[in-house]
């Protein structure tokens, strides 16, 4: 397995989509796709890119093939940050439910005064 191999299993396993892995590396999507496609090959740059964005990934799995893909010790830290993200998102959804349930609420209380 190669370098650009490599990189597509880290997309799937950290960002799920070229699209979220380009935002969080600051590398184009359409770079991503060729490395992808194998026509570009991996630079130094976007190395450097990926372990800035992603610093428990172990950088000589990612260049050289050897070891695993997160650096040991450092997936329990990033359960925990993801964890806590995902927690906030919950708090943001039920935010904006409450929200939405007032409007609507509300809404209804017009709609019932308009038709009597």
């Amino acid at each position: 397995m190669n370098v650009n191999n490599r990189l597509e299993q880290l997309i799937s396993k950290t960002a799920t989509t070229r699209s979220n892995f380009s935002k969080a590396t600051g590398i184009s999507t359409v770079i991503l796709s060729h490395i992808g496609s194998g026509r570009n090959k991996v630079s130094l740059a976007a190395v450097e890119q990926i372990l800035t964005a992603y610093p428990e990934v172990n950088a000589e799995w990612l260049v050289m093939g050897k070891g695993t893909m997160f650096k040991a010790g450092i997936k329990e830290e990033y359960i925990t940050e993801l964890e806590d993200k995902l927690d906030a998102v919950y708090r943001e959804v039920d935010k904006t439910k409450r929200a939405l349930d007032a409007s609507l609420n509300t809404l209804k209380a017009v709609v019932g005064q308009l038709k009597s």
